[in-house]
């Protein structure tokens, strides 16, 4: 088990995971929505850095506090937690969320581009705030930026090349299905349909090998998806 934060938490909320609306997935962060303890309070609306205790484990995380005004006009306050770096299905399970600094008041996006943009913004303060460094790798992806460099070589990526290359790299320990990349990039149901995540994977390859040295970034998993792959030294 992960050692816990030694700041004090702001607030401690309890419950159980919920199904939601399934946004989170869409745009590339599922969240564990929070049908909350009778015994808790609600802090002010808002996101916050997070710890996530799941089965006697420790994890952090980025929880929103709220409605989802980017979505729709349900006035429902509702907790949704984006746990780094992971990927399990832990619907029905009882989880305990400790809030820790308020990163931003809840704000409305012109669309789904954008609000992903912010919630990775949100998860790169989040891994700042618990000190927790990125993976040792040779290719470094600044979000901030768009930017991917191997070394001081800079490649050029399209938005969807970026988009999924950085889903991996910012989860190192998860592998992806291939539905799971398109519903994320392309915001839509993939229905079955993943030559458009082959393709990108392919066209991400290309760029990156000539500076790689002979290093694959990308780790096919066969019968399943994909994983990113660090390179030391």
């Amino acid at each position: 088990m992960k050692q816990s934060f030694n700041r004090i938490p702001a607030y401690i909320l309890r419950g159980e995971v919920i199904y939601g609306k399934g946004i989170g997935k869409l745009v590339g962060m599922p969240t564990a929505n929070l049908q909350i303890a009778c015994e808790s309070i609600l802090p002010p609306v808002g996101v916050y850095v997070t710890e996530v205790v799941l089965n006697q484990q420790l994890y952090y995380g980025v929880t929103n506090v709220g409605t989802s005004p980017t979505i729709d006009n349900d006035e429902k306050v509702s907790v949704e937690t984006h746990i780094l770096n992971f990927n399990g299905t832990i619907y029905g399970k009882s989880v305990e969320i400790r809030l820790f600094e308020k990163l931003r008041a809840q704000k409305k996006f012109d669309n789904f581009s954008m609000l992903l943009e912010q919630i990775r913004m949100d998860c790169l303060a989040a891994q700042e705030f618990f000190g927790i460094k990125p993976v040792f790798s040779q290719l470094h992806m600044d979000i901030k930026k768009h930017q991917v460099k191997i070394d001081k070589e800079e490649i050029y990526l399209s938005p969807k090349e970026f988009d999924i290359l950085y889903m991996l790299y910012s989860n190192p320990d998860i592998a992806y299905t291939k539905e799971r990349i398109y519903e994320a990039v392309w915001h839509e149901p993939s229905n079955g349909c993943f030559h458009a995540v082959e393709n990108t994977i392919f066209q991400i390859r290309k760029k990156l090998k000539p500076y790689a040295d002979g290093h694959d970034f990308i780790k096919t998993m066969v019968g399943y998806g994909y994983k990113f792959q660090g390179k030391s030294g």
